[in-house]
């Protein structure tokens, strides 16, 4: 007879091993919380906070929520050491409830260690350099301010690096240290910089890239034996990128083959396709359903010469025009071009065919771009009871000034145009005239999410021969970039039969608000007066309205309700679309 077997522990064990098991994971449940700091000083303690980063943590065992507990303060203290903060008292509370674990730290950051002294020198030929010696004498830090490790490093490393863009490639530090005495709440400064030698630039090469070397060296505009500077060199690139004949550019100082302190540069350069094509589709109130189909050649010849043709179609205006250009002396901002337009409006107010020929030299003269121009216009047009034809041999010059933070989408900028030019009868011409004109444009931002926008536009015409001067030398006013409420070129002096012929002098002004939702999508109010006229007595029109605005990727769209305010009941909507300057 067999034994009576006895009751296997092994199903209780087993049971209990469950239940540790449940009772680890359940552990994993672990509130953490921090008091006392908030801000960068906060999200830095948390950061370092091993018990903070491991709470979400599914295996996460009372072993390890006491061991990470036991971590906190010596992380907390080293999380606040950056900030200058070296002796922060603190208080820490490790409890288990119904709902896990509940970690508590309750920190007293005390009195920060703040700079007390710099001991800041520049050694080797930089010694002599004022730039740098005038740096180093008034650095980035104040006696009494919190010794805050990213200061000093950010103030270390900017000596460095301004050092090495003035040509002193070998510039490194023989002593750096921030000194602290946690019990003093001082920290000193030393900074010992050994510039070395200051290089200089030796020859500039490029890449073949179907054009003269001539030509590719006008843009670097650096020669060999002069101080070497990184700022030289991000102007080499950034002349090249813009210049439009490549689609990449690689500047490299090749200090390796340096020889006797002189720095040779070598430029890679990817040429971009020579011809180029574009079309698009688009839509103005003003001008309504409109195409345009373009063409460029990049690059004609070695010397750089290009071109390109336009044709613009809409339902009342199209045109064809050719431009040539070539790079001059400075090929960066002075080229000489030649224009060829032929143009035919037809529109409410204005009946008008021009043929056009004309040369003119664009360079940059400071923060201006200054247009110097020759123009041949012959003009057939229509205006009320007018139709005549006027040739003219019209000079010209022009003055462009723009700054913003982003001319496609600006927050902050302006930009301001003059406009002189003129005709002799004596000279090539039927009759004489004397025009001038300005326009500006002011965006500035307002409260967190708007920005106002002003703009005005002046411009008047000295002639005795009004009745010969062609539609496009008129001023009229109205339209989408007018006094909005009104239709296109609808404002300005009429003839006896009640239409619009244009007038001798014109002015204009607009005031925005636009206000951003959420977004891309924003709304504006407006105010537009204005108007075209040949006397001053004649009256100002106005025109208000509400607006939609959408940020796309080419620019603000806007879609305008605009009443004209001196006609009742009368509304238009405008629509436009580009870049903000």
């Amino acid at each position: 007879m067999n034994p009576q077997r006895r009751p296997s522990r092994y199903p209780t064990r087993a049971l209990c091993g469950l239940l540790l098991c449940l009772s680890s994971v359940a552990s994993a449940a672990l509130r953490v919380e921090v008091e006392g700091v908030d801000g960068e000083l906060r999200t830095n303690v948390l950061a370092l906070l091993t018990v903070q980063r491991e709470r979400e943590t599914a295996d996460l065992s009372e072993s390890h929520v006491r061991r990470y507990f036991q971590r906190g303060v010596g992380e907390i203290g080293q999380a606040l050491e950056p900030f200058g903060y070296y002796a922060p008292q603190i208080d820490s509370d490790l409890q288990r409830t119904a709902e896990g674990w509940h970690v508590r730290y309750v920190i007293r950051t005390g009195e920060p260690v703040t700079f007390t002294e710099f001991d800041v020198r520049v050694l080797g030929e930089g010694s002599r350099d004022a730039e740098l010696l005038r740096l180093a004498g008034k650095p980035d830090l104040r006696r009494g301010e919190p010794a805050r490790h990213a200061r000093y490093e950010a103030f270390k490393t900017r000596l460095q690096q301004r050092a090495v863009a003035r040509g002193y490639l070998d510039a490194a530090y023989t002593r750096h240290e921030l000194r602290i005495d946690a019990a003093s709440h001082s920290a000193v400064v030393v900074l010992h910089l050994d510039t070395g030698p200051q290089y200089r630039f030796g020859a500039v090469s490029f890449d073949e890239a179907g054009l003269d070397a001539a030509l590719l060296q006008r843009y670097a505009a650096i020669k060999p034996g002069e101080v070497y500077s990184g700022e030289r060199l991000l102007e080499l690139q950034r002349a090249l990128e813009i210049s439009g004949y490549f689609a990449q550019v690689d500047v490299v100082a090749q200090r390796e083959q340096a020889r006797d302190r002189e720095v040779p540069v070598h430029v890679t350069l990817t040429p971009r396709l020579r011809h180029e094509y574009s079309a698009g589709l688009g839509f103005g109130t003003d001008t309504g359903a409109r195409g345009l189909l373009g063409w460029e050649h990049r690059r004609i010849n070695s010397r750089g010469h290009r071109m390109n043709a336009k044709i613009r179609v809409s339902e009342i205006e199209n045109d064809v025009s050719m431009n040539y250009s070539i790079p001059l002396a400075d090929p960066r901002n002075d080229r000489l071009e030649f224009t060829g337009v032929v143009l035919d409006e037809h529109s409410d107010t204005v009946d008008t065919s021009l043929r056009k020929l004309g040369v003119g030299r664009t360079r940059e003269r400071g923060d201006w771009r200054e247009v110097l121009s020759l123009n041949y216009q012959r003009e057939h047009f229509q205006l009320g009871l007018t139709d005549d034809t006027t040739a003219l041999l019209i000079p010209g010059v022009s003055y462009a000034h723009v700054r913003a933070d982003n001319r496609l989408l600006t927050r902050r900028g302006y930009s301001v145009q003059f406009d002189l030019r003129g005709a002799v009868e004596q000279v090539l011409s039927d009759m004489s005239f004397t025009q001038a004109g300005i326009k500006a444009k002011l965006i500035h931002p307002l409260f967190k999410q708007g920005r106002v926008i002003a703009r005005a536009e002046g411009g008047s015409t000295w002639t005795d021969s009004f009745d010969e001067l062609p539609a496009t030398l008129r001023y009229y006013a109205g339209g989408d970039q007018s006094v909005r409420g009104y239709d296109f070129e609808e404002l300005g002096p009429r003839d006896a039969s009640g239409e619009v012929i244009g007038g001798k002098h014109l002015v204009f002004g607009s005031l925005e608000y636009e206000h951003r939702l959420r977004g891309d999508w924003g709304v504006a109010v407006f105010f537009d007066t204005g108007n075209a006229f040949n006397s001053v007595n004649e009256g100002l029109e106005s025109g208000a309205g509400i607006g939609l605005r959408w940020r796309s990727p080419i620019g603000m769209v806007r879609v305008d309700l605009a009443s004209a305010i001196s006609e009742d009941n009368s509304l238009r909507l405008h629509f436009t679309l580009g870049p903000d300057l």
